[in-house]
């Protein structure tokens, strides 16, 4: 003990005395630990680490299937029959796909907060109960406008109620429909989104019409004794149950049970994996760097351990003290590795986001000080073993005659070379990575996306339910508005749209050719459904094709119209004019509604700017009026300087 501690302190005086040295080899170190570390600790907490909930193992997660494809949403209607059917598993509860913004008002100025439809019984299944109150006494909303129950997260409660203990029974106005608090969560839940408010499925959600309509996640419970594959049995016979009995909606459906948490990380696996293994190659030309250092380092400290071996070191002695002058770089170099990992795990999740788990930062852990301290230890291996016996192996007659002038050793010169391979294969391996990589980053900024991009505020507006039942009223509201902002000095053009490309996403229903009518909606051809105001196309600068595009002369007492895609006009109608033709469009009634194509316009992205092309049809808003719609404002200049004046106009 003696000895390791006189070895200690030799090994610091000596580092201290090669600060250019030490520094380079302690910074190059600490940056591969520390990225490592950071990695495997985001790994630990994505694909190890269980979710917060209690008896997690028994959550599962349920996803629609389309002939043996995941396509996750399931109707409500289906949900119904697989939770009041289910014997093997003790709750099924379903939450909305997405957090949506409402507008809160009623207390100072209105805000928008975050809101998701749930069934009451979620919070149950997960085992997760309202710090204060309970859960819905309501499976779903009355219609609009007529009140319901909402709960609230906990820091909604402090920023809009001021974290008042009588909150309950107090109502909040969400898109100007008074909704009554009934529970507030726990300080810290989450599930899959970022919520204010959970409110209960919307009125009509229960009508058959529906199960065409695919718009919810399941997340439900076993029962103490049954098993995932017992439960995947079980709802594989509901599934051929509802096939039977709902051939129209239901052919080639069924749902697929997974582990929660396995599903939920399922989607991020793959890059994490393959981020891991880039990161552990930065590792390994870092320790090849410090080995080189220390080669080098080496040839310098000839006469020094030639000198000392002379006075009778052994060479035992004079390995254990340069194995131990490795120890203290890996040590420093470990100590600002865990530094440099919480923040570094912060840049990774940057890349890999993983929103469904509500991973924002692994934070610092037992198990983060553990990876870095067998990282550390890792690096000593790798680095510092051969350099120290290299240097060992000092003949001190030969070198003391030579005057500490180095000689290489054949094994020295092949370590040395066998370092400079293995380091520029893995930098080769990196840098082809790190080309595709910005390879495809280039392809992805140079799509075009088909719409304009540039000097275009968007914005949500959600006129209130008691304000605005009449939907003369919203047609008069919208156009008013469009107007007004299109007269401020500095705006192009201004187009309302329900839902805005890229930002809005999904909406889609089936469109079909009347005089070729499809055996069921399955099998017909999907489009995403958008309504809009005279003027969107202009704005967003997408390309009329043939025919007209949407007028104010298309109001609810004329012709109901549409307009098409290329993409969508080409399925419905293939090598045929679609303009002045019938389409049928699954509007959420028995029988399909009828529009006449008066347009078709040019391809744009909807919903990613990668993948295949969505079709689109369109809709005038004057026959179709919403109380939600989005602004796209076209500027001569910076966007940002409109937003305040488009406030006060709205």
């Amino acid at each position: 003990m003696t000895n390791v501690g006189l070895d200690f302190r030799y090994s610091i005086r000596t580092l201290l005395r090669t600060p250019g040295f030490t520094l380079v080899s302690v910074l190059t170190l600490a940056l591969g630990i520390g990225a490592t570390t950071a990695m495997f600790a985001v790994l630990d907490t994505a694909l190890r680490r269980s979710l917060p909930f209690p008896e997690a193992d028994r959550l599962v997660f349920g996803r629609a299937t389309f002939g043996g494809r995941v396509n996750p949403w399931v109707a409500f209607p289906d949900y119904m029959d697989y939770r009041d059917q289910s014997k093997t598993l003790e709750s099924l509860a379903t939450i909305g796909g997405g957090a949506g913004l409402a507008t809160i008002s009623g207390s100072g100025e209105p805000e928008q907060a975050r809101i998701t439809n749930v069934t009451g019984n979620l919070f149950a299944t997960l085992g997760v109960h309202p710090a204060l109150g309970g859960s819905f006494s309501i499976d779903e909303l009355p219609e609009w406008g007529a009140g319901g129950e909402v709960i609230v997260s906990h820091s909604f409660w402090q920023r809009w109620f001021g974290g008042s203990p009588d909150v309950l029974g107090r109502s909040v106005t969400v898109n100007g429909n008074p909704l009554t608090v009934v529970g507030v969560m726990p300080l810290g839940f989450r599930f899959l989104y970022d919520v204010d408010l959970w409110i209960p499925p919307w009125q009509g959600n229960s009508d058959p019409i529906t199960r065409r309509y695919h718009n919810w996640l399941l997340v439900g419970r076993l029962a103490p004794d049954a098993t995932l594959e017992a439960a995947q049995t079980e709802v594989d016979v509901i599934s051929a149950q509802l096939r039977d009995a709902y051939p129209d909606s239901n052919k080639n459906k069924a749902l697929q049970l997974d582990d929660l948490h396995a599903g939920m990380v399922e989607g991020y696996r793959q890059s994490l994996l393959v981020l891991a293994g880039a990161i552990v190659f930065v590792l390994l030309i870092a320790c090849g760097n410090v080995a080189n250092l220390l080669l080098a380092r080496g040839s310098t400290r000839t006469a020094e351990l030639a000198i000392r071996a002379a006075l009778g070191a052994s060479r035992y002695r004079l390995t254990h003290q340069l194995l131990v002058e490795c120890v203290v770089l890996a040590v420093v170099a470990g100590s600002l590795g865990i530094v440099m990992a919480i923040w570094l795990q912060r840049l990774i999740l940057g890349f890999v986001s993983m929103n469904l788990l509500g991973i924002q930062d692994a934070g610092f852990s037992f198990s983060m000080f553990a990876i870095a301290a067998v990282l550390s230890l890792i690096t000593v291996v790798l680095f510092g073993v051969f350099p120290s016996l290299a240097a060992a192996r000092a003949d001190p007659t030969e070198d003391l005659r030579k005057g500490g002038r180095s000689s290489k050793s054949r094994g020295g010169i092949r370590y040395r070379s066998g370092l400079v391979v293995i380091q520029v294969a893995l930098s080769v391996i990196l840098l082809v990575g790190s080309a595709l990589l910005i390879r495809s980053f280039t392809r992805l900024r140079a799509v075009e996306p088909g719409f304009r991009v540039e000097n275009l505020l968007t914005a949500t507006v959600s006129l209130p339910a008691d304000d605005y039942a009449e939907t003369d009223l919203q047609i008069q509201y919208f156009q008013q508005l469009q107007q007004e902002i299109e007269a401020l000095p500095g705006v192009e053009a201004v187009g309302i749209v329900n839902r805005l490309p890229i930002l809005q996403t999904a909406g889609n229903v089936a469109i079909w050719a009347p005089e070729r009518p499809p055996e069921t909606n399955n099998d017909a051809p999907w489009a995403d459904r958008r309504v809009i105001l005279p003027g969107y196309f202009e704005t967003m600068e997408i390309p009329l094709l043939a025919g007209r595009v949407l007028e104010t002369s298309d109001v609810a007492e004329s012709t109901p119209v549409i307009m098409l895609s290329r993409t969508t006009a080409a399925a419905i109608y293939p090598g045929e004019n679609a303009v002045g033709r019938q389409v049928a469009v699954d509007v959420g009634r028995d029988d399909p509604g009828l529009f006449q194509v008066v347009g078709v316009i040019e391809d744009h992205k909807l919903s990613s700017l990668v993948g295949q092309q969505r079709p689109a049809m369109f809709f005038p808003f004057a026959q179709q009026p919403q109380r939600t719609m989005r602004l796209a404002v076209a500027t001569s200049t910076d966007a940002k300087s409109f937003v305040r004046a488009i406030q006060e106009r709205v």
